[in-house]
């Protein structure tokens, strides 16, 4: 009987994962490519700066955190937006246990394991539903908050722009060239 609820469930992790693939491709977010968003995210540095205002919702004090809050704000709706990712991470970590359960009743595993796994597949199931709501409210009023304040400030280039050596000076040193 486990084994059946442990299939079904399976099969509506399936379907969860395959509507959250399919919203993405309707709010035209990447499902493999993760890095062409993350280059235009800013840079660790940055999001800690402003992760006070991404947090509490409000209005940072100058045109360049706020450009900075809108943009941190932005990049965590993209990776927490869609409904359906959450709840097909519950009904995975839901089969695993259910499987788990038929294989200690069947005698094949011992008990011990299945008491062991439960804790951290458990936390592991709430993680994803807790996180996303307590990150999408306050990132939305941090970008409702900041976006007039972040209009004044020009975008700066994305790391993708600035290409892999930034900030480097690879010239060539004068009169090096052509010697040969």
């Amino acid at each position: 009987m486990l084994l059946v609820a442990a299939f079904t469930v399976l099969v509506a992790a399936a379907v969860c994962m395959a509507l959250g693939t399919r919203w993405n491709r309707r709010h035209d977010r990447p499902n493999r490519s993760r890095r062409e968003p993350a280059a235009q995210a800013p840079p660790a540095a940055d999001r800690r700066r402003v992760r006070p205002y991404v947090r509490s919702g409000e209005a940072a004090p100058d045109p360049e955190r706020a450009r900075l809050t809108v943009a941190t704000a932005r990049e965590l709706l993209r990776a927490w937006e869609n409904p359906w990712l959450p709840y097909g991470h519950v009904l995975f970590v839901s089969s695993i246990l259910l499987n788990l359960g038929q294989m200690v009743l069947g005698g094949r595993v011992p008990a011990g394991v299945l008491y062991a796994l439960l804790l951290p597949l458990t936390a592991f199931a709430v993680y994803h539903p807790v996180k996303r709501r307590r990150v999408l409210p306050p990132a939305r009023r941090a970008i409702e908050a900041n976006e007039a304040l972040a209009a004044q400030t020009p975008d700066p280039p994305t790391r993708s722009d600035r290409g892999p050596c930034a900030g480097s000076d690879r010239s060539a040193a004068p009169g090096k060239e052509g010697s040969g």
